[in-house]
């Protein structure tokens, strides 16, 4: 087995910042998203935004929004932890935050308690998040959701 060990190259190379204004606009934003409260997320998000979720993909910022909503209608008790966030500046001018946390929620219908660790990309244009990515274990989340469609019908 070869391991290729080496610089990264020119293309790539840039600087990662912890402490940036992207990267404390994520932590706002990750407070606003416990709070179901959105009014930072209007302002950086892009009307068009692409979101995807593992496999789900929602277009434009109200839809993510409403679907955010309906989180804080299916669980309580929505917080996160152990948030570690930093930005990466790229020296072809690309620019993307990285987001990792722990979400945990009550689930409404079930009164279960879950946990999950997750990781959000968020790419920038002009000062404007145009693109995320989160990946997370959702089985226990889809069954919340499944659970309050169900008690809902």
């Amino acid at each position: 087995m070869f391991v290729a060990c080496g610089q990264p190259t020119t293309e790539s190379a840039g600087t990662i910042q912890r402490t940036d204004d992207l990267s404390n606009k994520i932590m706002e934003m990750a407070k606003e998203y416990q709070q179901n409260s959105y009014e930072l997320t209007k302002q950086i998000y892009s009307d068009t935004v692409k979101v995807r979720f593992n496999l789900d993909q929602v277009e434009g910022l109200e839809n993510m929004i409403s679907g955010w909503q309906q989180e804080h209608e299916v669980f309580s008790n929505i917080s996160m932890s152990d948030e570690y966030v930093h930005t990466n500046y790229f020296s072809n001018g690309n620019v993307w935050s990285n987001f990792w946390f722990t979400w945990t929620a009550t689930g409404n219908a079930t009164g279960n308690e879950i946990e999950i660790k997750a990781h959000f990309d968020y790419k920038w244009e002009n000062g404007k998040i145009v693109e995320a990515q989160g990946f997370f274990a959702d089985n226990e989340f889809a069954n919340e959701l499944e659970a309050a469609t169900n008690n809902n019908q």
